[in-house]
């Protein structure tokens, strides 16, 4: 199993949204972000990286 932590990015700041994350659903202009205890959180942006190899992170950027 892949659990992630997700970070919200605007320019050069990384700040984290949600950890624990197993599920990623894309709706209309973000993503909603489901972690290990069923909780939902909404971050409206797109995907800038993904690295399930050192960090287990997903990096969304804001429009």
């Amino acid at each position: 199993m892949c659990i992630a932590i997700v970070y919200s990015s605007c320019g050069d700041e990384k700040t984290e949204a949600m950890r624990d994350v197993i599920y990623i659903d894309a709706e209309n202009t973000g993503f909603r972000l489901t972690n290990l205890l069923g909780e939902d959180r909404y971050v409206q942006g797109r995907i800038k990286s993904i690295d399930f190899w050192q960090d287990h992170s997903v990096v969304i950027e804001k429009e």
